[in-house]
């Protein structure tokens, strides 16, 4: 018999699953910063700041990794 807790068990697993699924960034690849997302920027390298977060070196400056839309990501 199968209870509600393997159930809720196999749900949870099934939705790590579907999130853990992580872009590849290289460098080179564009992105697109700004306000409205609309300047093209190509990653020029990596670091991370102060409080130990991912950032982004770019030809427009440093992005934060998450705040940028990756163009190879995007729906054509």
């Amino acid at each position: 018999m199968i209870t509600r807790l393997e159930t809720y068990e196999n749900a949870i697993q099934m939705k790590i699953k579907d999130i853990i699924k992580l872009p590849t960034i290289k460098i080179g690849d564009e992105i697109l910063v700004g306000k409205f997302k609309n300047r093209k920027a190509i990653i020029t390298g990596f670091t991370t700041d102060e409080n130990n977060q991912p950032v982004l070196k770019t030809t427009k400056g440093d992005q934060k990794l998450f705040k940028p839309r990756i163009v190879k990501l995007m729906d054509k």
